[in-house]
């Protein structure tokens, strides 16, 4: 496997995690602290703020500090075009 290849790989297990997907359908909305994202979610901090590190690490979102909160939002068009790509695809799952 070459390099390109597996960083398309990584991408894909980034977003594959339910909880992962589901703060992208959050983020879509608006942007978000992550008190907001737990509590839409019914999670933990912890769980939420380690699946928002990685969704950042990968690309997908973009943070900002606020004061004391942290803002989150998807990082921009190509993410939202991704997932509607993804909705499209998946009215044709196997």
């Amino acid at each position: 496997m070459n390099k390109v290849e597996k960083d398309e790989i990584d991408l894909l297990k980034c977003i594959g995690s339910e909880i992962r997907y589901r703060i992208l359908q959050l983020l879509r909305e608006e942007e978000k602290c992550v008190s907001e994202i737990i509590e839409s979610l019914d999670k933990e901090q912890t769980l939420i703020s380690h699946h928002l590190k990685s969704l950042h690490e990968c690309g997908f979102v973009e943070k900002e500090k606020k004061g004391r909160k942290v803002i989150y939002r998807i990082s921009g068009p190509a993410v939202l075009e991704f997932m509607e790509k993804i909705k499209e695809l998946s009215k044709n799952k196997c």
